[in-house]
Order: structure tokens, then C-alpha cells, then sequence
């Protein structure tokens, strides 16, 4: 326990940036929205005048920008890029700064295992990323609301940040994973960040081809589809259970390497 209190003590400050910054980027996508609005239906003719490759990679050509749930849908992914960077950035990190800090003797004589002191940062880590996502859900929820004309879609959010979460998860388990890979922070950050720009380009160079369309599993970006969940169509839970499936193996794997793992400080 007091490790988790010593991990969301030392992020806290981080974690409330990470938080007003996902606050007013939705802010400021909404009120972008409200110019769209007025525009009627031209927005959409307009959307409709671009490039099919642009249309096909961002799902505009599905939606109806006007609206305030399909507008709101079409930002998805850009939370997952943003919660996504925040998560595997936070595992890449919460193990491998002890090295960094030199702070590594101190965790190390205590008496208590490695495997132990990987599940307690593991805690602290689901804690940071539950209340960051749990600020997306308030914040989309406060300024839908206040743009919302029609039937309260409060639902349809709360299903998008569930999934959400889900993908906050598999990139913490990515980050930990190479935490407990690398030698330094350095690099563990420089994997992960590498490995989540080649996932989010993939994802969307996915949807341009159907030769693509395998590659979907590879990428977590693929797996949720917030404005099929905007339509009611509801949440695959096949890439629910895929989620799952490497969630439990990276983790694995991270207590694996990490009690292997040569630990200077």
C-alpha cells in the first residue's frame, strides 16, 4: 500500500496536466462543433467535396456532422491517441524510473518482492488511467450536454469511455511490458512511443483497403468503433475478449522479465 500511495503521490501532478488537457481539448472540439452546426447541411456537402482517402480514414463519409453524436464520435480517435500516449507512457515509465531516479536501492531492501512491488505500481498505474478516463467521460458528458439539442446520448458516451478504457489498458500493459525490457527510461519510452504512432497510422490506413483489413487485430485503435456505438450497433465483444487475451499475456510477461531483469542504480 504504501508503494501505490508513493506512485500516485509522485504522478499526481502529471496526472491532473493529463486531465485538464483532455478536458479542454473536448472543450474545444465542441465548440468547434457549434460553428458545424449552423452550417446545416452544407458542412456535410463540404465533407463529401474531400479526398475519399480522407473521408474513408477518419469515417466521415458514415456520419452526420451536424449532429452532435456523430460529430462527437468522429473525436474518438483522437481520445484513444491522446489516453492511449498517457497509458503506455505512464507503464513505459512507472517501473524503469526507479533505475532513473536512482531510487532503486530504497524499493529494493524493503522487505517485499519484486513481484509485489510490480503489482503495486500496476495499482497505482489503473488508478491514473481510471481517473483520466473518467474526466473524458465528465467532461464529454458536460459539453455534449450543453451543445445537445435532441435526446440525451449520455449512454451511447459512456459505452465509447468504457471501450476507451479497455484500450487504456492494453497500452499500459505494452508500456510495462517494455519497461521491463529496456535498460533505461530512454528507451522504454522511445519503444512505446514508436510502437503507438505505428498502431495509430496503421489504424488508419486500415479502413483505405479491404487488403488491409486483417492487420485489425494488430492494432488496439481498430477494435472499438465509437460511431458504430453511436448507432446502436453496441460493442464487438470479440475484440473485447482480444483485449483481454493480450492484456493477461503482456502482463505475464512483464512479471516474468522484470524479476529476470538486472536492476543499477
Amino acid at each position: 500500500m504504501n508503494i501505490v500511495l508513493r506512485e500516485l503521490k509522485a504522478n499526481r501532478k502529471a496526472l491532473i496536466i493529463w486531465c485538464i488537457s483532455m478536458f479542454l481539448f473536448i472543450s474545444m472540439g465542441m465548440i468547434k462543433y457549434s460553428g458545424f452546426s449552423k452550417m446545416g447541411s452544407e458542412v456535410n456537402k463540404m465533407m463529401e467535396s474531400l479526398p475519399k482517402v480522407m473521408t474513408s480514414m477518419f469515417g466521415i463519409n458514415s456520419i452526420d456532422l451536424t449532429s452532435v453524436g456523430g460529430y462527437y464520435s468522429m473525436f474518438f480517435i483522437y481520445f484513444a491517441l491522446i489516453a492511449g500516449i498517457h497509458a503506455i507512457m505512464l507503464g513505459a515509465t512507472i517501473i524503469s524510473k526507479e533505475e532513473r531516479d536512482k531510487t532503486a536501492d530504497f524499493l529494493m531492501v524493503k522487505p517485499i518482492k519484486r513481484h509485489k512491488a510490480v503489482t503495486s505500481k500496476l495499482i497505482a498505474a489503473l488508478i491514473n488511467i481510471l481517473i483520466l478516463n473518467i474526466v473524458t467521460f465528465i467532461g464529454s458528458v458536460v459539453n455534449v450536454a450543453y451543445y445537445n439539442k435532441g435526446e440525451s446520448i449520455t449512454g451511447e458516451i459512456f459505452k465509447i469511455t468504457c471501450t476507451l478504457l479497455i484500450l487504456q489498458i492494453v497500452f499500459l500493459s505494452l508500456g510495462l511490458l517494455f519497461s521491463s525490457l529496456t535498460k533505461t527510461t530512454k528507451k522504454a519510452t522511445g519503444l512505446s512511443t514508436g510502437v503507438i504512432l505505428a498502431m495509430y497510422m496503421l489504424s488508419l490506413a486500415i479502413p483505405l483497403t479491404d487488403k488491409l483489413e486483417f492487420l485489425g487485430f494488430i492494432t488496439p485503435f481498430y477494435y472499438f468503433d465509437a460511431k458504430d456505438i453511436m448507432l446502436g450497433h453496441g460493442i464487438e465483444l470479440i475484440y473485447v475478449l482480444i483485449s483481454l487475451i493480450i492484456v493477461v499475456f503482456v502482463t505475464s510477461l512483464t512479471y516474468v522479465f522484470f524479476n529476470k531483469k538486472d536492476i543499477h542504480n
